[in-house]
């Protein structure tokens, strides 16, 4: 009875691979050189650590590791569950992940979705030794019944279509894969995982099958060899994601081959009784589903046979290939004949998706795998038109590539899939950037990486590093970082115009040191409170929001609306970027605009504020920003209250020191100063007259203290200015605030503030009352789980939030969450908008998601696998041999430039300028170092070395090496005569380098 054929069928997309395979195979590339050398994966002796029955033996053996370890973490699985699992469901978890990696699906995008999972295995390993004994608990039940292979997966993934383990025998995984296109082209799910698996725990089956002359003595398969004797057993699994293929391509999904048609049936009561196949069985197959599906059987150029390398099995494939494949009408040239299991065995219960995802690669890079093991053919191989390749063979030539894949399972359930190579995909990208118009490449872009622990993390940059080519498309490398990957809890990002930029960034992430191009890495956080803190008077620089309104709409618009709002109370135009930028009258209203910006950019990239705080005139944009004050409002402040500053700056200036707060206050009251701004632990700014702000100056750094003197500044925040209060009360009457939309916190009285109570008279107060940032930071960190963004076109206070919060119960004091929308640069050439992509990967390390600077719906890119977080997992430890350096040397003068060189690495990694550059008696803000950097520099040591050194703007690589060194004595040195010196040594007589 002829098929009819299914016009208009559905085609299936196979777009994301993944496998566990014998000889260290553990992904498609590997098990693909793995085909095209010819490796022989087969085990004749267990290794070291496998306690497995020698009774097993040859056979293809997973590694010891593939048993011990697994990312319970990651998975939600508990340690004792883990002890109690089938391992082919800790494999399968894992490679369902990274198959839905390789099609450019993040895992956690599927959450609740109509997505099947078919899973073919007839391990039973697992339920012997765990339910033999006696039936012990659901857990135990749980951990070795074969439905959970499938169900484990559709729960951890809360897949919510068919969820289903099938068992053929040796024909299951391809039964699922049938199956699961079925489904597909049913419309019964949207998305299918099919993978199948084996493992071989005890001797049973082997013991048995070597019996009975299954398997072959000679410990080898030889597919279609007239040596044939039967086969060797072999453990793994493979997992393939397949989509309809018109979803495929409208998702941007990669379609690595098209299932075209498929079937299965058995050999029922055949004569050849149950466990022996069926010639007639095995032909009505094959002329059903080419009937079915359209393709002519003249057209395929290969098949992956089933090929166990048993004298039936063989002789009964050959008959049934011959007759419908090999001796087609219209051939025109021989039928190639592959047989994945002469490399690495038969996989049993797994073998067919082996087979399918061996042929998908055969297709993909259009050559014909050898055939190893096989020196002579069956002799009828040749009459029917099959040959079978000893060595590696182009592609038959043709536009489109044909394949057929087998699967025969022992007790009669056959299974075949016919795949065709997929048409090129038209590019239908737009090469323009999509915020300016701008060419593509020319942008900045902004890649993430995440993994679920330092070491992982550490792996997976090295591995992206080293895949990234030198004509990367980082576009659309981002977007598939961005919107293709899940991320998970040890984050960073890497931000970079360059392919090379990119894989040096990567390169410094996986050797764990800084990098100018690199935001984190952080642990990510549920974030419960994003509170933007608008800065003051210092985060203002001449090209201010110069490139940012030149690449962000968003920007743009909102700073240009500012401006007008400006503009209606200025005698004068606004300043623009180019613009002589002195005098408060200008650069106040200058950053208020930049302010209002940048706050609306934020909001366009997906970052609300839940709370904002204002320092000083940040208070300003701060109120706009909540909805307090409209802008024409918030205008007008700005500009009253930057005029009155202007004229009180010939009285007075201000002084940023290092002192805590009572310090601060003794030193003013004894130089007759006052405490403007109380921004930190170490981080107070004085105002007073210039003469005894300088005399202040002199005596302070006498001391020891770090003190700066403002340049253009004003008395603001102190009793020198309160003459001026009435005057702006006045000035600002008929202001009308309003209630608001996000909360507001006042550093003038260090609470929360209505909106309402905005008017003339809090102005007043504000512009007298000192600045105190720091009880507000602490009282705000301490209530909710904050992250700090400073609103600044240049950081002023993200070092000193990073110190309040850094002494609040609960936060990491090397990890606090504050970020920073750009970086200072002595040259003044820095690049807003790549700071501004830093900061956003800066804000996603931390733990809240920003909306990507970059489309969704570009075609997904080849990026290797995260690294799993198993136990044991390697890491880099170059930065620990350079700390050893500084706590194993021999002399004082060794251990001084051990400490400096270790240092000038990290201030070079962020900077981005060469350690050989830098001058080691600078100050640090002289080498690019900015404030939050300082923090950075200062937590990174703690972090590394154990030390607590204090680390601010005016250190120098000097004197923080000698802090260095004399932390390195106190560990275990012993002072002892440094030979070519003049003064005492130190050698250190045990050292060990800290755990």
């Amino acid at each position: 009875m002829n098929a009819p054929v299914l016009r208009g069928a559905v085609d299936v997309a196979i777009t994301g691979m993944s496998c566990r395979l014998p000889g260290g195979v553990s992904t498609p590339a590997e098990l693909w050189d793995a085909l095209l050398t010819g490796r022989d994966l087969i085990s004749d002796t267990l290794a070291p650590g496998d306690e497995r029955p020698a009774e097993l033996l040859p056979a293809g053996l997973l590694s010891p590791t593939e048993f011990q370890g697994f990312d319970g973490d990651h998975f939600d699985v508990p340690d004792f569950e883990i002890d109690i699992m089938d391992p082919q469901q800790r494999w399968l978890c894992e490679l369902v992940d990274e198959a839905l990696q390789d099609a450019g699906i993040a895992p956690a995008s599927l959450r609740g979705s109509n997505t099947g999972v078919w899973i073919g295995s007839a391990a039973v390993d697992q339920a012997i030794i765990s339910l033999g004994p006696r039936y012990d608990t659901v857990l135990t039940a749980l951990g070795a019944a074969p439905s959970i292979l499938a169900n484990r997966i559709s729960y951890h993934f809360d897949l919510r279509g068919a969820s289903m383990t099938i068992d053929t025998a040796c024909s299951s995984s391809l039964v699922a894969v049938h199956s699961a296109i079925t489904a597909l082209r049913a419309g019964d799910v949207d998305l299918a995982i099919v993978g199948g698996s084996n493992v071989l725990l005890k001797e049973n089956h082997s013991v048995a099958f070597r019996a009975s002359g299954i398997l072959g003595p000679g410990g080898r398969c030889r597919p279609f060899d007239q040596k044939a004797d039967g086969y060797v057993r072999s453990e793994g699994a493979g997992v393939v994601v397949l989509q309809r293929a018109d979803d495929a391509r409208a998702q941007g999904s990669p379609v690595r081959a098209l299932a075209v048609g498929s079937g299965v049936n058995s050999d029922g009561r055949s004569r050849t009784g149950i466990v022996r196949p069926s010639p007639e069985s095995q032909s009505e197959l094959l002329r059903r589903v080419y009937g079915r599906s359209g393709v002519d059987p003249a057209t395929v150029d290969y098949v992956q046979a089933h090929g166990t390398g048993t004298r039936d099995g063989d002789s009964v494939e050959v008959r049934s290939l011959g007759a419908v494949l090999g001796r087609a009408p219209g051939r025109e040239r021989p039928l190639l004949v592959g047989a994945v299991k002469s490399n690495l065995g038969h996989t049993e219960g797994a073998a067919g998706i082996v087979g399918l995802i061996s042929t998908v690669l055969a297709m993909r890079h259009a050559t014909v795998p050898p055939v190893i093991h096989h020196t002579q053919p069956r002799r009828r191989m040749p009459k029917d038109g099959l040959v079978v390749p000893t060595e590696p063979r182009p592609w038959p030539a043709g536009e489109v590539r044909v394949a057929g894949v087998s699967s025969y399972g022992f007790g009669g359930t056959n299974a075949h899939v016919v795949l065709r190579s997929p048409e090129p995909a038209a590019d239908t990208r737009d090469p323009r950037d999509e915020a300016t118009g701008a060419a593509a490449t020319d942008s900045a872009r902004l890649i993430p990486v995440s993994a679920g622990t330092p070491a992982a993390l550490a792996a997976t940059a090295r591995r992206w590093a080293d895949r990234i080519r030198p004509d990367e498309d980082l576009r659309a490398l981002a977007a598939t970082a961005a919107h293709r990957r899940d991320h998970l809890g040890r984050r960073a990002a890497v931000v970079a115009d360059s392919p090379q930029t990119a894989r040096a960034a990567l390169h410094a992430l996986a050797r764990g040191r800084e990098h100018p191009a690199l935001a984190g890495p952080h642990t990510a956080r549920d974030v419960e409170r994003v509170v933007f803190v608008f800065s003051g008077h210092g985060a203002h620089w001449t090209r201010m929001g110069e490139r940012l309104a030149a690449t962000e709409p968003a920007f743009a618009a909102a700073r240009d609306a500012a401006h007008a709002a400006l503009a209606a109370h200025l005698d004068r135009a606004p300043w623009t970027p180019g613009d002589p930028l002195r005098g408060m009258d200008t650069i106040q209203p200058a950053l208020f605009a930049a302010q209002v910006g940048l706050a609306a950019l934020w909001r366009e990239r997906g970052i609300t504020p839940d709370i904002v705080v204002g320092h000083s005139i940040g208070e300003a944009a701060a109120a706009h920003t909540a909805g307090a004050l409209g802008l024409q409002d918030a205008a007008r402040l700005v500009v009253e209250r930057s005029a009155l500053l202007a004229e009180a700056s010939a009285h007075g200036g201000l002084l940023a020191t290092d002192l805590g707060a009572e310090a601060a206050e003794k030193a003013a009251a004894e130089s007759g100063a006052s405490v403007a701004v109380y921004n930190g632990p170490r981080a107070t700014v004085l105002a007073g007259a210039h003469a005894a702000l300088a005399d202040l100056h002199e005596r302070l750094t006498r001391e020891g203290a770090q003190a700066r003197l403002f340049d253009d500044a004003t008395p603001a925040h102190s009793p020198l200015i309160a003459e001026r209060t009435a005057r702006l009360e006045e000035a600002l009457a008929g202001l009308r605030p309003e209630g608001g939309h996000t909360a507001m916190w006042s550093t003038a009285t260090a609470a929360p503030i209505d909106g309402t109570d905005l008017d003339a008279a809090y102005w007043g107060r504000q512009l007298r009352a000192p600045v105190r940032l720091q009880p507000v930071v602490a009282e705000l960190a301490a209530r909710h789980r904050c992250l700090f963004v400073e609103i600044a076109p240049r950081p002023v206070l993200a070092g000193a939030l990073a110190d309040v919060i850094a002494d609040v119960p609960g936060y990491d004091a090397d990890d606090a969450p504050v970020v920073a929308a750009t970086r200072p640069d002595t040259d003044g050439a820095y690049d807003e908008h790549a700071d501004l992509l830093r900061a956003l990967g800066e804000v996603a390390a931390h733990g809240r998601t920003p909306a990507w600077p970059v489309p969704a719906d570009l075609d997904a890119v080849d990026l290797p696998l995260r690294r799993w977080s198993r136990p044991g997992a390697e890491h880099d430890d170059a930065l620990s041999r350079a700390v050893d350096a500084v706590r194993c040397a021999a002399s004082d003068r060794e251990r001084d430039t051990a400490a400096v060189r270790l240092l000038g690495d990290l201030v070079a990694g962020l900077t981005g300028r060469p350690d050989g550059g830098l001058a080691a008696d600078a100050p640090l803000y002289e080498l690019g170092v900015g404030s939050l950097d300082v923090f950075r520099l200062r937590a990174r040591l703690r972090r590394i070395t154990g030390a607590d050194i204090p680390v601010v703007p005016d250190s120098t690589l000097v004197g923080l090496g000698r802090e260095l060194a004399l932390w390195a004595v106190d560990q275990g040195g012993t002072r002892t005569e440094d030979p070519g010196t003049d003064r005492p040594g130190t050698r250190v007589e045990h050292c060990v380098a800290p755990a």
